[in-house]
């Protein structure tokens, strides 16, 4: 019983570690819900989020899978073994460059949170996230999951539940939502609801894989790595529909602000916007720190020494002065971007588990 106990631990641990990851300031804030999802309608957005959820499933699962297999040594390893020597290569060091980018996208979504609830000066929530961030960063990979595996699944809770009370407060048929979205500025993040579907699992692949190979690492067996790769995915995609349906229902008054999921709380009860900020500001946290970690790791994977150290140092203070660019811009810029990119590595990840497969087959072939 206590063997099975721990082992629940460990799947809990590091779902909500990978969770954690994948929620940041774009998701908290409902601005990829909105530019992803919503902006497509309820049966474009459903169909969009059905598809993410079983590319990031596979995605996961694949990652998750390889790492033991091949017991690659470091992170950046895994772009070679899916993208070969030259195109591998030239990902190691975009990624990172990326995942920079989207640091700095966390920081500009902490200072717009606190301007826009509180009226606090943009640079005050830079400035505490960069603190809160360098840290943890600075406590190494095994502190970093202890810490965000915690936070993430109760975010995803506190998410799920408030779009069910809005859902449930302010009922909207589906055609009562199409009505209310003609005629209004919508920014897509792609042409069409499976391409945004396409493009938002691919964006989330290309950026947790540094981060996904370093779970992997820690993870007993393959069995392990299933069940973690289901309940991430599974967990993520379903908040975020709910979030999706919560914001479909109030459409005219979340489109062209910041901050669209604040106004979602506000009209579940007075108090709700304080406590939404909040969680807020824990989900932009919860995925800054790892995308400052696998930034610093392409430069000294030894999260222990004093290169590391200094690393992160200095990208988080580029980043400060970064995030003074404005938030919801910086999500339709980088996001779409990162998700084409990504293609090429899922390219390459079918194309590896084709070759296992291949494998498989030919070891049962009777000779």
């Amino acid at each position: 019983m206590r063997k099975r106990n721990g082992y629940f631990k460990i799947i809990i641990k590091y779902s909500g570690a990978l969770i954690a990851f994948l929620i940041g300031s774009g998701f908290a804030s409902g601005q990829e819900v909105l530019q992803f999802f919503s902006a497509y309608g309820p049966v474009g957005s459903l169909g969009a989020g059905a598809l993410a959820c079983l590319l990031l499933f596979w995605a996961f699962r694949t990652v998750l899978r390889d790492v033991q297999i091949w017991n690659l040594e470091n992170t950046n390893q895994i772009y070679r073994r899916y993208c070969g020597r030259i195109l591998g290569g030239i990902f190691e060091w975009l990624t990172p460059i990326f995942l920079f980018l989207l640091y700095v996208v966390m920081l500009s979504g902490a200072g717009a949170l606190l301007e826009e609830n509180y009226g606090l000066p943009v640079w005050t929530g830079r400035f505490l996230m960069l603190g809160l961030t360098l840290f943890t960063v600075l406590l190494g990979l095994d502190r970093l999951v202890d810490i965000i595996g915690k936070i993430g699944p109760v975010i995803i809770i506190c998410v799920v539940c408030m779009g069910i009370a809005c859902l449930i407060q302010k009922p909207v048929s589906i055609p009562l939502m199409y009505e209310k979205m003609s005629g209004l500025p919508l920014t897509r993040a792609a042409g069409t609801w499976w391409l945004s579907g396409l493009s938002y699992a691919s964006f989330n692949i290309m950026t947790i894989l540094p981060f996904l190979t370093g779970i992997g690492q820690k993870l007993p067996d393959r069995k392990t790595s299933r069940y973690c790769a289901a309940g991430s995915s599974l967990s993520f995609m379903m908040a975020a529909m709910i979030l999706n349906f919560g914001m479909l229902g109030s459409i005219d008054l979340v489109c062209g602000r910041n901050i669209p999921a604040l106004v979602i709380a506000g009209q579940w009860f007075r108090g709700a916007s304080a406590v939404f900020t909040l969680m807020m500001f824990a989900g932009i946290y919860t995925t800054a720190v790892p995308m400052l970690w696998s930034s610093g790791s392409r430069v000294y994977p030894d999260d222990k020494s004093n290169g590391f150290r200094w690393t992160v140092l200095i990208l988080a203070v580029a980043a400060f002065f970064g995030g003074s660019l404005p938030f919801a811009r910086l999500v339709n810029l980088i996001y779409p971007c990162m998700g084409y990119l990504g293609f090429l590595v899922l390219a390459g990840m079918l194309a590896s588990d084709i070759r296992l497969l291949l494998k498989v087959k030919q070891k049962h072939v009777p000779r």
